[in-house]
């Protein structure tokens, strides 16, 4: 893990846990909790991309009532779940 690693999970790790929704948040720390210290540095900027959708429209879409947009890492969608 590099020093950019490291800032930038510091960085994901806030936005995980500063959420418009307790929902959303207790599903993100939840996979945070799981899988932050494991994720890959090059899995960083997609999760931040995910991230920075909507509060609402990423809770919706993490309970399955919204399709994940294209150009989104489904497979970390699925770790979020």
């Amino acid at each position: 893990m590099s020093a950019l690693g490291d800032r930038y999970r510091r960085k994901l790790r806030y936005l995980t846990a500063r959420r418009a929704t307790r929902e959303l948040e207790v599903i993100l720390e939840r996979f945070w909790a799981r899988h932050g210290a494991t994720l890959p540095d090059e899995d960083l900027p997609d999760l931040e991309r995910i991230l920075s959708l909507d509060d609402l429209d990423l809770l919706a879409i993490l309970l399955g009532q919204k399709p994940l947009p294209d150009g989104y890492r489904r497979d970390l969608l699925e770790r979020m779940r």
